[in-house]
């Protein structure tokens, strides 16, 4: 696997410019597109950072609307701009990170070259501003009209009780509308600094031209900000009452969620990688589509195909959540509490069944190299020491059934905590 690897994703290359800026180049020659990003490690969860010993706090939703507005320049629109030099542009804000992309036929470099320029030159202009305001809050609006998207809200909010990664990504009408052009450019002098940005290239392309581009562009000659620090956050325990709320829903749907580990206590880097990839195989072995205890579960009615089960890993969280829609919400929830009680049990002894579903994940990454939007989108920076899809790869083949046992038994998780979602009444009729 390994050679087959270096044939489809041959000579990747890391670099540390000198102010701190990282590139990473990684070639696909049989491609006839080039895909660029410049990514942030700042995203919604961030609310605060030290400057000069005093302490910043910002607006929810402040790294969203910071993605919306770098794009408005003076005198025009990046986005726009980028379409009319032949390039598809795009840009997503998570709870730990910023990303703006965009995919240009090979060896056309004019749509890279703009956002490496407009990445790195706020405008904020006060009437634009306002007028953000309005669009982002209609955006919030909708989340909320999605009961999925409420829902996870709630169990995230019971996982981080206080903290905001139980805040929507958008933050709130309020919030949004608080935000002035002065937060705009205090989070981009804190948080968009030349240590704190990555550039990924991926697809056709001549590589001393790209890396020329990058020199020559405004993000290598930016210094770093030695006074800028964000503070370590230190996570409040899960929520273990259940919460029960209505919703305009016809079927009650229950959401529950499990912490891993805890903030600075967490393992980094590529150990990070190989315990969230082995957490993901163990949550497809135990609740999959496939598994014994889900077709039970369906066969009696209690789930439907609504039913799933995640393991998210982001900078300084790790969790698991499981959601579904049932008629028998509290039975429900004391068959997946004594499957996740038992969760490293219930993977032994599934694991005839192992090598299917590592197969089965395997093949998901191997077709991925088929998207190179995928290959540079799904990279996530310091968090898993800067690993590309091929080092996923990897790492997924070295794992077995005793390696992801141990890691099971060893992994530090919290009590469980669950939200009930029933139907309301009032407006059923």
């Amino acid at each position: 696997m390994v050679d087959a690897l270096s044939r489809f994703a041959p000579n990747e290359r890391h670099e540390t410019l000198p102010n701190g800026a990282r590139l990473h180049i990684l070639p696909r020659p049989d491609f006839h597109q080039f895909v660029g990003m410049v990514t942030v490690d700042f995203g919604a969860r961030d609310q605060m950072f030290m400057q000069d010993g005093q302490l910043v706090k910002q607006p929810a939703g402040l790294a969203h609307f910071l993605e919306h507005k770098l794009f408005a320049q003076p005198g025009y629109d990046a986005f726009s701009r980028m379409s009319e030099l032949g390039a598809n542009a795009n840009a997503f804000t998570t709870q730990t990170r910023t990303s703006y992309f965009m995919t240009a036929p090979a060896n056309e470099y004019a749509a890279f070259s703009e956002l490496l320029h407009f990445t790195q030159e706020p405008y904020f202009e006060e009437s634009s501003v306002v007028r953000e305001r309005d669009i982002i809050s209609q955006e919030v609006d909708m989340y909320q009209d999605d009961t999925n998207a409420r829902l996870y809200r709630l169990i995230l909010g019971q996982l981080f009780p206080g903290d905001p990664m139980a805040d929507d990504i958008a933050g709130t009408t309020e919030s949004v509308h608080s935000v002035t052009p002065a937060d705009l450019q205090a989070a981009f002098d804190a948080f968009y600094r030349p240590e704190n940005m990555d550039i990924v290239v991926a697809g056709a392309f001549d590589v001393d031209a790209v890396r020329q581009l990058v020199m020559d562009a405004p993000i290598s000659s930016r210094q770093a900000s030695a006074n800028i620090t964000v503070p370590t956050k230190t996570l409040a325990p899960v929520i273990t009452e259940p919460l029960e709320v209505d919703m305009d829903i016809v079927r009650t749907k229950i959401a529950i969620g499990q912490r891993w580990y805890d903030g600075a206590t967490m393992p980094t880097g590529m150990d990070a990688l190989r315990i969230a990839i082995a957490g993901s195989l163990a949550v497809d072995l135990v609740f999959g589509e496939f598994s014994p205890t889900y077709m039970m579960w369906y066969d009696s009615g209690m789930i439907d195909d609504t039913f799933s089960a995640e393991f998210d890993w982001e900078r300084g969280v790790a969790f698991l959540t499981i959601a579904a829609e049932t008629p028998e919400a509290d039975e429900l929830i004391d068959a997946v509490s004594d499957e996740l009680a038992n969760l490293a049990e219930r993977f032994k002894a599934l694991s005839a069944d192992f090598e299917l579903v590592k197969k089965d994940a395997l093949g998901r990454l191997i077709s991925k190299f088929n998207q190179l939007e995928e290959i540079v989108t799904r990279f996530e920076g310091k968090t898993f020491d800067f690993a590309t899809l091929r080092d996923e790869i990897n790492v997924l083949q070295s794992l077995d059934v005793q390696s992801v046992y141990d890691i099971l038994m060893h992994a530090e998780i919290s009590d469980l905590s669950t939200v009930i979602a029933r139907p309301n009444v009032d407006n059923m009729w």
